[in-house]
């Protein structure tokens, strides 16, 4: 019994074990609050299993389904089979992506792209520009309300920018900025005293220029010198191939960062660079491969908890029974006790169905044709099996249909299984954070097994208050009757004396 009455009868007058025989009546009520603790402490196993398995696949999506993750197999860099290299990388970079064409080329930069910019001029100011000039002592009398067109052939207006006298160079920079929200940068140079104001976007079709409010023809700029500006320039870069010398073109680009046939450059300075590839798609291959062992694991244990058997001989221990072993023979027991309590558990089997679906739901034929099939061990049911040398020649021969089946749309396996895995473990709201609780959110408290924990709380509590109130009757009606024989025994005492 869990609780110890606080007057013990220890039977004197009537010669009985007391507290043994008030055991022995309660044990139909200790055997109640038993079974009903054993039932809590299978419904805490079966959460606590359930939680092992939701941290599993969260791992899962954190080491494969992060674009930040070093092992993600879900962005096009993880799938880049093509590495490139330049003969000098102070003029040009370069690099890969999934499915890229390999590349052997010489590029000669005769201008970077620019954007569209303009600076003071300081024989129009016909004073030095510093930080804190004020805009009074360059020129400006009265105030103006003026606003930026930009971008693409000047279609972007700032908000209304007003600017007057006490304003300095500083808060002038501050109010452009802000109006734009950076896509046009004032900014001053202390080095050379000039104030500088240009686009965020290089090209041709990069214009600025500046509108008065009211309507002016008048340049609302024009006492620092600063002027519109048409349009900002291409980038200039002519290209030839290192195997057919006849070949030549001119590229004109609007920005210093482009990309042709799956490889992205970026220019940096005017000059002369060699830019070339080879392929090498093992680092891809062994990614997956580690990703396929880490998914089968995880499917292997939902397999496992699903399909084995119970035995029945190994309940949750009592409180009895745990003071009467060792702490080796209750982890041995607990463990066998822990086997089969979820067999045949829905959302588990469901899971995998899901899973399963994910993959070979759709593209079944070209996934097979890349080497990635369902495993023919029925043991193995929802993992998969890869062969290394199907898909290694996938990636060389059809790197970009094998990048775009994998992870390179929403309707690809990766992307597919992503969301399904997010449908069990995503949220609160989640399939698994349901029946289990997810942690860090609201179904860490509110969920299925939380639920019957209570509801066994709550009857552990009812049933030891009954078995508590039927000890108490016991124990009165035993000190009655000792107390009924001790009258007796004085009596006879008396009588035996007389």
């Amino acid at each position: 019994m869990t609780r110890i009455n606080t007057v013990r009868i220890p039977g004197l007058a009537t010669g009985m074990d007391t507290d043994s025989m008030i055991k022995q009546m309660l044990s139909g009520e200790q055997n109640k609050v038993d079974k009903a603790k054993q039932k809590q402490q299978s419904v805490k196993w079966q959460q606590e299993i359930y939680r092992a398995v939701i941290k599993d696949v969260k791992d899962l999506q954190d080491k494969y389904f992060s674009v930040t993750s070093k092992d993600s197999i879900i962005t096009s860099k993880a799938w880049n089979s093509t590495k490139v290299s330049s003969s000098n990388d102070k003029v040009m970079t370069a690099t890969g992506s999934a499915g890229a064409n390999n590349v052997d080329y010489n590029f000669e930069v005769k201008h970077l792209a620019k954007p569209a910019s303009t600076s003071s001029d300081k024989s129009t100011t016909g004073a030095t520009i510093e930080r804190k000039s004020k805009l009074n002592d360059l020129g400006l009398k009265e105030e103006r309300k003026f606003s930026i067109n930009f971008g693409k052939d000047g279609k972007d207006v700032s908000k209304e920018i007003t600017i007057n006298s006490d304003d300095t160079v500083d808060s002038l920079i501050a109010k452009i900025n802000e109006s734009t929200d950076g896509k046009v940068k004032a900014s001053f140079s202390d080095m050379t005293g000039k104030l500088t104001i240009e686009t965020n976007k290089t090209g041709e079709s990069s214009k600025l220029s500046f509108i008065s409010s009211k309507g002016s023809s008048t340049n609302p700029m024009d006492f620092l010198g600063l002027s519109d500006v048409p349009k900002g320039e291409n980038a200039e870069i002519i290209v030839k191939s290192s195997e057919d010398k006849t070949f030549s073109k001119t590229l004109n680009e609007e920005s210093n960062s482009f990309t042709i046939d799956g490889i992205n450059y970026s220019v940096h300075a005017e000059g002369s660079a060699d830019i070339s590839s080879s392929q090498d798609v093992e680092p891809v291959v062994e990614n997956m491969k580690k990703f396929v062992e880490d998914y089968n694991k995880i499917m292997d244990k939902v397999y496992g908890l699903v399909t084995e058997k119970k035995n029945k001989d190994f309940p949750p221990l009592t409180d009895a029974q745990k003071e009467d072993m060792k702490e080796e023979e209750i982890e041995k027991w607990e463990k066998k006790a822990k086997v089969g309590l979820l067999r045949n558990d829905s959302e588990m089997r469901t899971f995998m169905d899901h899973m399963q679906n994910a993959i070979f739901g759709e593209n079944t034929k070209f996934l097979n044709e890349c080497g990635l099939t369902s495993s023919e061990d029925y043991n193995k049911r929802g993992q998969i099996s890869i062969n290394e040398d199907k898909f290694r020649k996938a990636l060389q021969n059809e790197g970009d249909r094998v990048y775009k089946a994998f992870a390179g749309n929403n309707n690809s396996v990766l992307e597919k299984m992503r969301k399904t895995m997010n449908n069990y473990v995503g949220g609160s709201s989640s399939i698994f954070a349901r029946k289990a609780g997810l942690e860090k959110t609201s179904s860490a408290v509110k969920n299925y097994y939380s639920e019957q924990l209570k509801r066994q709380e709550d009857m552990i509590k009812n049933l030891q208050r009954k078995m508590d109130k039927r000890e108490d009757q016991l124990y009165k009606q035993f000190g009655q009757l000792e107390a009924s024989m001790n009258k007796l025994n004085s009596q006879m005492n008396y009588f035996a004396q007389a």
